[in-house]
């Protein structure tokens, strides 16, 4: 059963909200749910709502200078996951798709392949793109509902294209896989022998369901943290992406030196008064008991959902994430085009999902949905989806 915290909807109109404001160009109307973009309809924990107002008690908001309880709330976060981490490997960039082009620019050079896994979030594709570099795509596998890396393809692709860094989803998204330590220690493996910087975003990887555990990429050996950076934020666990809040985990003296010189090429200092705020009372053993109900609730929202397909819509197949929010639904045995399926969520419906192709080609007859929703919205939203079916 969710926490009280967790039932109502809480009305966002009026609050420069993008999943809110953006319904009309996105969707063609203003009457779908939206349940695209990973922010939450939670409501952010009252802890940290709490440690800004406090703060706002002062009535000078100037510049600031990040104190060291900022850097050792980040240190210890990040040593209950096992990594262990020095004050001056923090670096701190606005976002995590911020954090993608920074370390592309650092680690690379234009002209130079950037590997992705597919489907991914739409930014992993754009970094490499935006930043003159060549985008190299090696599609997951998908095998019974799961998505696998073929290790050989991967491997043979980077020998190919002579990629010098690798964009690594971890946990992935959209489909919610938390990778495995042989699968970790396969990539690096290949990643260490052909000199691949690794760029590992591991944002979702607070939210991990049981029996799944995420271990971080550059806590495998000091061979590979020298070789990897770690991208991560509060933002996604304690919804405060409008704070933006990220920071980068840099081991490798040389080059943590260079991704500052990226960073002062951009004017990239510190985050602002409000994001080390947030981030404290995040980090916080607070923001930890926070979490445990937060998963709770998610679990029902994911038992829900899983009943209602395979009740009224056994065709679809649900991938349910072993970490994060966001829900993989594989609509390619029920409709004959990837527009179909579009037609249906938004003019039947009336649901606003994230439309598969924007995480790639494989993304092709899948959608992605928000299940950081109150009681209340995933009532409405499988009402909604009861009531297209029986029309349809």
């Amino acid at each position: 059963m969710s926490a009280p915290e967790f039932t109502h909807r809480l009305d966002r109109e009026g609050t420069a909200s993008e999943k809110y404001d953006l319904r009309e160009r996105l969707f063609g109307r203003l009457d779908v749910l939206p349940m695209w973009v990973a922010d939450q309809d939670l409501p952010t924990p009252d802890f940290v709502i709490e440690a800004m107002q406090k703060r706002l008690q002062h009535p000078i908001l100037g510049y600031v200078e990040t104190p060291k309880t900022a850097y050792q709330a980040v240190i210890d976060w990040h040593r209950q996951k096992g990594l262990e981490i020095e004050a001056d490997e923090i670096l701190w960039t606005h976002n995590v798709a911020n954090g993608f082009m920074l370390a592309v620019q650092a680690l690379t050079e234009p002209g130079e392949a950037v590997l992705v896994q597919t489907p991914v979030y739409p930014p992993f594709r754009q970094a490499p793109e935006l930043n003159d570099r060549r985008l190299v795509e090696a599609p997951l596998t998908l095998d019974k509902g799961r998505y696998y890396i073929d290790f050989e393809r991967f491997e043979q692709l980077v020998v190919e294209h002579k990629v010098a860094a690798f964009l690594f989803c971890h946990p992935q998204n959209p489909s919610g896989r938390v990778w495995t330590r042989p699968e970790l220690e396969t990539l690096a493996d290949i990643c260490l022998r052909h000199r691949v910087w690794i760029i590992s975003d591991e944002i979702h990887s607070d939210l991990v369901f049981e029996p799944h555990q995420h271990l971080p990429m550059a806590s495998l050996s000091n061979e590979v943290a020298q070789q990897t950076v770690t991208l991560s934020s509060p933002g996604k666990t304690f919804n405060l992406g409008g704070l933006q809040i990220g920071y980068a985990l840099v081991a490798n003296p040389r080059l943590r030196q260079v991704f500052k010189r990226v960073l002062k090429r951009n004017a990239i200092h510190d985050l602002n008064l409000f994001a080390l705020v947030a981030l404290e009372a995040a980090y916080s053993q607070a923001g930890r008991d926070y979490m445990a109900r937060l998963q709770a609730h998610l679990t029902v929202n994911l038992d829900r959902l899983e009943a209602f397909f395979g009740l009224y819509w056994p065709r679809v197949r649900v991938m349910r994430p072993q970490a994060s929010f966001l829900v993989w639904l594989d609509f390619s045995q029920v409709f004959a085009s990837h527009e179909a399926i579009q037609r249906f969520l938004v003019d039947k419906a009336r649901l606003g999902l994230n439309d598969g192709l924007s995480f790639g080609e494989p993304g092709r007859g899948f959608a992605r949905m928000n299940l950081a929703v109150p009681t209340e919205t995933l009532d409405q939203a499988l009402k909604q989806l009861r009531q297209a079916l029986e029309a349809h």
